[in-house]
C-alpha cells in the first residue's frame, strides 16, 4: 500500500487535488494523508481538534464525488495538523510517512515572489525526496496520453515504473521527448547528444507502450508546451536537475497564452537533491537589489561611523 500526501489549505485548489488523488488511491492502491501545515506553536488544542474535524469533513465531502461508491469505501485518510510552513516541513512529513507522492493544487507565483514566501515551487524539484505531482484547477481524468521530458540518463528504472503507474490503463501512451539546441551542435555536442539517444531508448525500452522523439528546438520550455498540445497530453512528467526550469515553466505569464501545459497535471520527479545552479532573470535580477541594498546599508553604517 503506497502513501500520498496531500496539502490542504481548504482552497479551491486544494480540493481539486484531492479529488485527483482520490482517482489515483484506487489506482494504484494507496492510502491519502492530508496534511494542514503552517498553524505556527501556539494553536490550541481544541483550535488542533477542529482543525483536524474540517480535514475529516473535507475528505469525507469528496470521497464520493467522480468515484462509485464501492471505489470511494476502499480509500483510507489520514489526518495531520503541521505548525511548520509546508516548504519547511514537507520533507519530514514525506520521510515520516514514507509518502511515495505528493499531490497539490497548482499556484501560479512570479519566480522572485515565490522565493521570497517559500511556496511551493520553490522547494521543488531540489528538496523532496518523493515526486510531486501539480493539478491544476477544472476536472481531470488519469492519463491515457502521458509526455514524459527531461534529463534521460537520470531517470531510474523505478522512476519510469512508478510513472507508469500512475496511467489510466497498462495500454497508455507515453511520448518521451528530448530537446537540443541545433544551433550549439558542435562536435563536443554531437557526442553529448548521442548520449542523450541512448538514454532515451533505454528508458523507451522500459515502457510496453512509448514513443521517443529527439527534437531540435532553442527554446525547451515553449517547445514543451507546444508538443504536449499537439500530442494531446493528459500528464506532463518532469525529470530534470534545472529545478529553475521549472519555476519558469509555471511562471503565471503563461496564463496570457492559456498555455496547454498549465492545463494537465504535471508530475515533477526529484532527479538530484541539490539547488540547481541554473537561474533565470527574474531571480537574478532580485539577487543584484539585495546586494544593491546590503551595500547601500554598509555604506550608511560607515558614514555614520565617521
Amino acid at each position: 500500500m503506497q502513501t500520498i500526501l496531500v496539502p490542504i489549505d481548504f482552497s479551491a485548489a486544494a480540493e481539486g487535488a484531492l479529488l485527483y488523488a482520490n482517482k489515483l488511491a484506487v489506482r494504484l492502491p494507496a492510502e491519502i494523508v492530508l496534511v494542514h501545515a503552517g498553524t505556527g506553536s501556539a494553536l490550541l488544542p481544541d483550535e488542533r481538534a477542529q482543525l483536524l474535524r474540517r480535514l475529516e469533513a473535507l475528505a469525507e465531502r469528496l470521497r464520493y464525488q467522480q468515484l462509485t461508491r464501492q471505489d470511494a469505501r476502499r480509500i483510507r485518510y489520514y489526518y495531520h495538523v503541521a505548525a511548520e510552513a509546508l516548504p519547511d516541513g514537507l520533507q519530514v512529513l514525506v520521510a515520516g510517512y514514507c509518502a511515495s507522492l505528493v499531490v497539490t493544487g497548482l499556484t501560479l507565483d512570479n519566480c522572485a515572489a515565490a522565493m521570497a514566501a517559500g511556496t511551493i515551487p520553490k522547494s521543488l524539484p531540489e528538496r523532496v525526496s518523493c515526486p510531486v505531482l501539480l493539478v491544476p484547477g477544472g476536472r481531470h481524468e488519469l492519463p491515457a496520453q502521458v509526455v514524459l521530458a527531461g534529463d534521460f540518463d537520470r531517470v531510474t528504472a523505478s522512476q519510469v515504473a512508478a510513472v507508469a503507474a500512475l496511467a489510466r490503463t497498462p495500454t497508455a501512451h507515453f511520448d518521451l521527448v528530448q530537446f537540443y539546441q541545433k544551433s550549439r551542435l558542435y562536435s563536443a555536442d554531437s557526442k553529448l547528444l548521442i548520449q542523450q539517444k541512448k538514454a532515451l531508448q533505454a528508458t523507451q525500452q522500459l515502457l510496453p507502450n512509448a514513443t521517443a522523439h529527439l527534437l531540435p528546438e532553442e527554446d525547451e520550455l515553449e517547445g514543451l508546451s507546444e508538443f504536449c498540445a499537439q500530442q494531446a497530453a493528459q500528464l506532463l512528467v518532469l525529470a530534470t536537475t534545472d529545478g529553475c526550469l521549472v519555476r519558469r515553466f509555471f511562471h503565471p505569464h503563461y496564463l496570457q497564452t492559456n498555455a496547454y501545459h498549465l492545463r494537465i497535471p504535471a508530475l515533477l520527479l526529484p532527479t538530484s537533491t541539490l539547488p540547481s545552479a541554473a537561474c533565470c532573470a527574474t531571480c537574478e535580477l532580485r539577487r543584484v537589489a539585495a546586494r544593491q541594498l546590503a551595500l547601500g546599508q554598509r555604506q550608511e553604517e560607515v558614514s555614520l561611523l565617521t
